[in-house]
């Protein structure tokens, strides 16, 4: 699974998902372009851990993807860092509301589609001609399990990782007579700071502990009793990466302990 010499961008690697992908491809000899919006204390903390197993080099760029215009500097200072292009992308980056549709603030809508799929389409414009080029590259969309199925409350979520599933196959039907792979990841309950205030609104809703709200939510839900590690996400998106998945285009993967065959 040799990433070594090669260059990725994740979007929202300072924590989760996006945080275990890149030290593992950093530790595999991949030089790694760490972007986030969290606090500089927080991003210091997450590059030093990167930093401690990494083989290749470790970038960091902090960008506002609810912002078009830091989406389009993250660009530019990608190709500063990284004359020759980049070679995976992984779309991570993903935010959250929760509230019934008829109280969902317009600006939260606008916010959510900006960060799961209208960032994830410009990063992959950006990208793929230097991909095309080179005759390699790999994108790796982070989407949703409820992009499978439907949940209360999240209308613009659900609607921007099925979108994103949307886009993966768009991007993966144009690139695919060019080395390039597009693949979409759909975890369920994986344990990251984006399912911590779900979990606070379960508590409250139902007078039960934060323990006892995560058990509930996450174990309970699905047959394999269990939530996602972020390391397990990483692993698929090192695979999706590697020889072995390049006849993989197009597809869509539940991480999901088993939650749509119910």
């Amino acid at each position: 699974m040799s990433v070594a010499g090669k260059t990725a961008l994740i979007t929202g690697s300072t924590s989760g998902i996006g945080r275990s992908a890149a030290k593992l491809l950093a530790a595999k000899g991949c030089s790694v372009l760490v972007t986030g919006s969290r606090s500089p204390d927080d991003a210091q903390e997450a590059l030093k851990d990167i930093q401690s197993t990494a083989v290749g080099k470790v970038q960091y760029v902090q960008s506002d993807l609810r912002d078009v215009t830091q989406v389009l500097e993250l660009c530019r200072q990608a190709d500063q860092l990284f004359p020759e292009g980049i070679d995976i992308l992984v779309n991570n980056a993903g935010i959250q509301h929760v509230a019934p549709v008829d109280e969902m603030p317009l600006e939260k809508w606008n916010d959510l589609i900006q960060v799961n799929l209208t960032t994830p389409f410009i990063l992959s414009k950006h990208v793929v001609p230097a991909m095309k080029m080179k005759g390699w590259g790999r994108i790796v969309n982070v989407s949703s399990v409820q992009a499978i199925m439907a949940h209360y409350n999240k209308a613009p979520y659900i609607s921007s990782k099925t979108g994103l599933v949307g886009l993966t196959r768009a991007v993966a039907m144009d690139t695919a007579a060019f080395g390039i792979t597009c693949n979409a990841l759909c975890p369920a309950w994986t344990d990251t700071p984006l399912v911590a205030p779900q979990v606070k609104l379960h508590a409250d809703k139902t007078n039960m502990s934060i323990e006892e709200a995560k058990k509930d939510l996450f174990t309970n839900a699905t047959p394999t009793r269990k939530i996602n590690d972020p390391s397990q996400i990483a692993g698929m998106i090192l695979f999706l990466c590697s020889p072995d998945a390049d006849n993989m285009t197009g597809t869509s993967i539940p991480m999901d302990g088993g939650m749509t065959v119910q």
